[in-house]
């Protein structure tokens, strides 16, 4: 028995990343409302308390599913590391619906960049457990980014202003 669910937020008709979630897996794929609304309305539909958050675009083996599934435990954030603040990213996020319940779940203003960011500030201002992935497990398909600069800047300072503890490592992108 498999007690993890799976959330993909997704607007796209086909999502790639069905081909690698084992099909007996609990799978939410949402495609209504921004990417952090998804999230939660996903977590909130799961059949199972350990929840594994996918991009719609990648692909990987059964055997790192698996691993990363058995990794979720209350009090940690397992996933792929971010490209900025050496948290975690969206693409694969790993934890258990207690901690999303106790944080309020991804923050819905910040729409549909740097919830993951946020989630994963959560985490550590609580002192909990961070664990990263081997990146070389997944595959992603390559695809243009949305986020403007304009995008990233009000969201960074509203993520500094809403830590302050962390705001000179957000503002500098160096949080871990």
């Amino acid at each position: 028995m498999i007690d993890s669910s799976v959330v993909i937020p997704s607007i796209k008709k086909d999502v790639l990343t069905l081909e690698s979630v084992p099909e007996e897996v609990d799978t939410q794929v949402i495609r209504e409302g921004t990417l952090n609304e998804a999230r939660n309305l996903g977590v909130k539909n799961a059949e199972h308390d350990q929840i594994l958050i996918l991009d719609d675009d990648i692909t990987f083996s059964e055997s790192f599913f698996y691993s990363i599934t058995g990794q979720i435990e209350r009090g940690t954030l397992v996933g792929h590391p971010d490209w900025d603040y050496g948290l975690v990213a969206g693409r694969v996020m790993g934890f258990h619906r207690a901690d999303w319940k106790e944080f309020g779940g991804f923050d819905e203003y910040l729409k549909s960049h740097m919830g993951d960011t946020e989630f994963a500030l959560k985490f550590v201002h609580r002192g909990d457990g961070i664990k990263h992935i081997d990146v070389d497990e997944i595959e992603h398909a390559q695809h243009n980014r949305s986020v403007t600069t304009w995008d990233r800047t009000w969201r960074t300072a509203y993520l500094a202003g809403k830590y302050p503890q962390s705001a000179l490592k957000i503002l500098t992108r160096t949080v871990s």
